[in-house]
Protein backbone atom coordinates (compact mmCIF):
# COMPACT_ATOMS: atom_id res chain seq x y z
CA UNK A 1 0.00 0.00 0.00
CA UNK A 2 2.97 2.44 0.81
CA UNK A 3 4.72 1.93 -2.65
CA UNK A 4 1.13 2.47 -4.55
CA UNK A 5 0.48 5.97 -2.52
CA UNK A 6 4.21 6.91 -3.17
CA UNK A 7 3.38 6.16 -6.52
CA UNK A 8 0.20 8.10 -6.99
CA UNK A 9 1.68 11.29 -4.78
CA UNK A 10 4.49 11.25 -6.37
CA UNK A 11 3.42 11.10 -10.57
CA UNK A 12 0.62 14.36 -9.36
CA UNK A 13 3.27 16.05 -7.73
CA UNK A 14 5.96 15.20 -10.38
CA UNK A 15 3.07 16.47 -13.32
CA UNK A 16 2.09 19.46 -11.53
CA UNK A 17 5.29 20.87 -10.71
CA UNK A 18 6.87 20.42 -14.08
CA UNK A 19 3.50 21.67 -15.78
CA UNK A 20 4.23 24.52 -13.76
CA UNK A 21 7.74 24.92 -14.21
CA UNK A 22 7.75 24.83 -18.20
CA UNK A 23 4.89 27.42 -18.03
CA UNK A 24 7.05 29.74 -15.30
CA UNK A 25 9.45 29.75 -17.83
CA UNK A 26 6.77 30.74 -20.64
CA UNK A 27 5.85 33.28 -18.19
CA UNK A 28 9.86 34.63 -18.14
CA UNK A 29 9.60 35.30 -21.39
CA UNK A 30 6.75 37.45 -21.28
CA UNK A 31 6.53 39.22 -18.04
CA UNK A 32 10.28 38.96 -17.24
CA UNK A 33 11.97 37.25 -14.44
CA UNK A 34 10.20 36.59 -10.94
CA UNK A 35 12.23 35.25 -8.37
CA UNK A 36 9.58 32.93 -7.51
CA UNK A 37 9.77 31.11 -10.25
CA UNK A 38 13.18 29.75 -9.26
CA UNK A 39 12.03 28.13 -6.48
CA UNK A 40 9.18 26.73 -8.03
CA UNK A 41 11.59 25.07 -10.57
CA UNK A 42 13.44 23.78 -7.63
CA UNK A 43 10.58 22.37 -6.03
CA UNK A 44 9.95 20.81 -9.56
CA UNK A 45 13.53 18.67 -8.62
CA UNK A 46 11.81 17.34 -5.70
CA UNK A 47 9.61 14.69 -6.82
CA UNK A 48 11.91 13.82 -9.97
CA UNK A 49 14.56 13.13 -7.20
CA UNK A 50 12.00 11.35 -4.80
CA UNK A 51 11.24 9.21 -7.85
CA UNK A 52 15.02 7.90 -8.51
CA UNK A 53 15.84 7.60 -5.14
CA UNK A 54 12.96 4.78 -4.96
CA UNK A 55 14.45 3.23 -7.47
CA UNK A 56 17.39 3.16 -5.27
CA UNK A 57 15.93 1.36 -2.34
CA UNK A 58 14.33 -1.24 -3.97
CA UNK A 59 16.94 -3.48 -2.27
CA UNK A 60 17.07 -2.48 1.02
CA UNK A 61 14.49 -4.41 3.50
CA UNK A 62 10.41 -3.70 4.16
CA UNK A 63 11.05 -1.85 7.02
CA UNK A 64 13.38 0.64 5.76
CA UNK A 65 11.72 0.73 2.25
CA UNK A 66 8.18 1.96 4.34
CA UNK A 67 9.63 4.44 6.67
CA UNK A 68 11.17 6.70 2.89
CA UNK A 69 8.07 5.83 1.15
CA UNK A 70 6.21 7.67 3.99
CA UNK A 71 8.56 10.73 4.60
CA UNK A 72 9.16 10.99 0.65
CA UNK A 73 5.02 10.70 0.24
CA UNK A 74 4.94 13.51 2.98
CA UNK A 75 7.52 15.77 1.16
CA UNK A 76 5.31 15.47 -1.89
CA UNK A 77 2.45 16.77 -0.60
CA UNK A 78 4.06 19.61 1.02
CA UNK A 79 5.41 20.22 -2.44
CA UNK A 80 2.21 20.02 -4.23
CA UNK A 81 1.00 22.44 -1.69
CA UNK A 82 3.91 24.80 -2.28
CA UNK A 83 3.52 24.38 -6.01
CA UNK A 84 -0.20 25.25 -6.14
CA UNK A 85 0.28 28.18 -3.35
CA UNK A 86 3.35 30.15 -5.57
CA UNK A 87 1.47 29.74 -8.46
CA UNK A 88 -1.57 31.77 -6.67
CA UNK A 89 0.80 33.71 -5.90
CA UNK A 90 2.68 34.98 -8.96
CA UNK A 91 -0.35 34.65 -11.07
CA UNK A 92 -1.91 37.50 -8.60
CA UNK A 93 1.12 39.30 -8.11
CA UNK A 94 2.34 39.45 -11.98
CA UNK A 95 -0.64 38.84 -13.81
CA UNK A 96 -3.50 40.38 -11.96
CA UNK A 97 -0.82 42.92 -10.64
CA UNK A 98 -3.46 43.50 -7.72
CA UNK A 99 -1.21 42.82 -4.85
CA UNK A 100 -0.90 45.20 -2.07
Amino acid sequence: MEAKTFGVVTSISMVLALTVAVLSLVAVAITGLYPGIIVLLLVALIPIASKFYAKKIISKSNDFQRNYYTILTIINLLSILVVLWMTFVIVHDRVLQDCC
